[in-house]
């Protein structure tokens, strides 16, 4: 094969704009393909994509072994026709106007690179090429020249890489010995030996010319690089996706092993679609080399070879089959599903069982304690079970009052001092705690909840953002998000029903993802006359509060039907369970005791198959951290 740099074809051919030779079809010999009535080669016959023909510039000087030889791949589809004997690179004429159409012309005008101090791979070029184990032949026959470019300053001899298209030379990348690296100014950047890719089926894609050319040294002919190595930009491609790469079936990324090299990987995949794409791994049992010319050097063809061979199916993002989830659901099979975990309020805990990953959306009337309620839970769930969480309370201001009333559900007592008066007429502030046992409240919620205090941009990306660093740092499994109507809705021109759905399916996927446990409290819209709110679709804004949700959580006073004035009664209805495993619909009651924020247990007392009357179970007063929860989950 000729060096591509000084091609000079054997016979007379009018040229595109870049440089291909256009080649009438009924000079074509395409193997297998018949005639059609005019006597040319029926293409369309042949039922392929890519052809074998032979060239119709070299075959007739070739010696009479090979002269029949089909030495051209032709792509049908955009008549670009490449020889892998001689380098020909052609168009068949009547494909001419598609394929300057397929191709795109640049908005900017780039000039072209001077070429005419290149000259051949001199004696220090040789040598890099041979310390790098490639053959200058097969350098040469790329279109590596050498040359002397002033790089730093200094004036240095340079391997030249020339990129091109057809015949042209639109860049020129020098590479010193000691990997310095410029390119020509002004001038378009394309993938290097972007030809390869004509009337292939499969290419290979790598993240430098080096690692092309060792390809190249192992046999490959399918071999590109990116236009600059990992930081490439993925356009390049662009003007060549239709006319070169329509026809490739398979994209071997063969990059650096690196995390630069990695990025460039799942660009590149993106790009092309990763379905047509194979991740190609410089790996050698236990050994793994940063690219193919280390794995060259180092291991030798052989080793380029298997992993090449080995190549696996690149992920497709946001897709996965059954064996992903096989040895989950083989443990579901085998012990059945973890059961949620539950809070300690006794038919509450009959219709719940709170399990990671989920949303709870809670609704209820005014002055019922949403709030309240949910940070009851929430504490709950950390102190039994060693859920660590993450507030995001707004309304609960200023921070420090919602510390105390949380040490308040803690303590079991009102977290401060009480104003005593004597008989004497002398008052002081006897504490209602110890502050040993304040201290240690305080310790424990500084080690196991947390605040966001997004105040600039309340959106949903930066509250997630926040609890998903929380999550990192300190193993947070809960997040509070009290009320919804804090969240900044997107921008756009969709209605507000819309943007709230759209927020709701982030938090959604985000709780998916992350494992959280996810409470949304929602304020209810202003009833009708007579109307009772007794669903979820009762939230204000959108129904899409229920239909997201998990589970759903409506709160109703309801202390007509209390049997004790010390406490208040509170009626749930759970309107939505999306699992049976983590409970069901229904009716609940959970009393209320406002000195110090908890809820508990009550007891539905039934009478000839009717409800008689409701049995409000008496709240511990002590301090949750002398209950044995400490040194379990402390």
């Amino acid at each position: 094969m000729q060096n591509d740099n000084s091609f000079t074809p054997h016979k007379q051919w009018e040229q595109t704009s870049t440089g291909y030779y256009i080649v009438p079809i009924d000079m074509l010999d395409v193997k297998g393909a018949p005639k059609d009535n005019d006597g040319k080669p029926d293409l369309k016959a042949l039922g392929k994509t890519i052809v074998r023909c032979k060239c119709p510039d070299c075959s007739d000087t070739r010696k009479k072994a090979h002269i029949n030889e089909p030495c051209v791949r032709l792509d049908t589809m955009t008549g670009l026709g490449k020889c892998y004997n001689c380098g020909f690179k052609f168009v068949i004429s009547s494909k001419v106007a598609d394929y300057n159409k397929k191709r795109g012309y640049q908005k900017k005008k780039f000039k072209l690179p001077d070429t005419s101090k290149l000259r051949p791979i001199d004696g220090i070029g040789i040598n890099y090429l041979l310390d790098r184990k490639i053959q200058p032949q097969t350098a040469a026959k790329a279109g590596v020249c050498s040359a002397t470019r002033t790089i730093g300053g200094i004036e240095r001899s340079c391997l030249a890489f020339t990129y091109r298209e057809g015949s042209k030379v639109v860049n020129i990348q020098y590479k010193t010995t000691s990997k310095d690296f410029a390119v020509e100014i002004d001038c378009e950047l394309i993938p290097w030996n972007i030809d390869a890719a004509i009337g292939q089926e499969s290419l290979i894609i790598t993240e430098g010319m080096m690692d092309a050319l060792a390809l190249m040294e192992c046999g490959f002919d399918n071999v590109i690089s990116v236009s600059n190595g990992a930081e490439s930009d993925v356009r390049t491609f662009d003007r060549f996706r239709y006319s070169h790469l329509d026809s490739i079936r398979t994209f071997y990324l063969a990059g650096d092993m690196d995390e630069p090299g990695v990025e460039l990987r799942n660009k590149l995949a993106l790009y092309f679609g990763e379905a047509r794409c194979r991740i190609v791994e410089w790996r050698l049992e236990e050994d793994t080399a940063k690219d193919a010319n280390e794995m060259l050097m180092e291991h030798g063809v052989d080793a380029v070879l298997q992993c090449i061979n080995h190549a696996q199916p690149c992920p497709i993002v946001g897709v996965e089959t059954i064996d992903d989830y096989r040895e989950r659901t083989k443990y579901i099979w085998e012990h059945g599903i973890a059961p949620g975990k539950t809070v300690g309020w006794g038919e509450f805990d009959d219709h719940v069982q709170f399990e990671p990953g989920r949303t709870v959306v809670i609704v209820g009337e005014p002055n019922t304690g949403k709030s309240t309620f949910a940070d009851d839970l929430v504490l709950n769930l950390a102190l039994q079970h060693g859920w660590k969480a993450a507030l995001y309370s707004p309304e609960m201001f200023p921070p420090e009052r919602h510390i105390e009333r949380l040490a308040t559900t803690i303590a079991g007592r009102k977290f401060r001092k009480e104003l005593v008066q004597t008989e004497r007429g002398v008052d002081y502030r006897k504490p209602l705690i110890p502050e040993r046992m304040a201290d240690r409240i305080l310790d424990w919620l500084c080690s196991n909840v947390f605040f966001i205090t997004e105040t600039s941009g309340r959106t949903i990306h930066k509250l997630l953002h926040r609890a998903e660093q929380l999550q990192h740092r300190y193993g947070i499994q809960q997040l509070l998000l009290d009320p919804f109507n804090y969240i900044q809705l997107p921008e756009g021109a969709k209605s507000d029903t819309m943007k709230i759905g759209d927020v709701l399916a982030e938090i959604e996927l985000f709780a998916h993802r992350t494992g959280l446990l996810i409470f949304v409290v929602v304020h209810p819209s202003k009833p009708q006359k007579g109307e009772q709110i007794d669903s979820l679709y009762n939230a204000s804004g959108s129904a899409e509060f229920r239909n997201r949700a998990d589970y759903g959580l409506v709160l109703v006073n309801d202390d007509k039907q209390r049997t004790r004035k010390d406490y208040h009664l509170l009626k749930i209805i759970v309107d939505k369970v999306r699992d049976d495993a983590m409970g069901h619909k229904g009716t609940c009651h959970v009393s209320f005791d406002p000195q110090n924020y908890r809820h508990g247990m009550v007891q539905t007392i039934h009478l000839m198959g009717e409800v008689n009357q409701y049995n409000i179970l008496d709240i511990s007063p002590h301090c949750w951290l002398d209950q044995g929860v400490e040194q379990t989950f402390f």
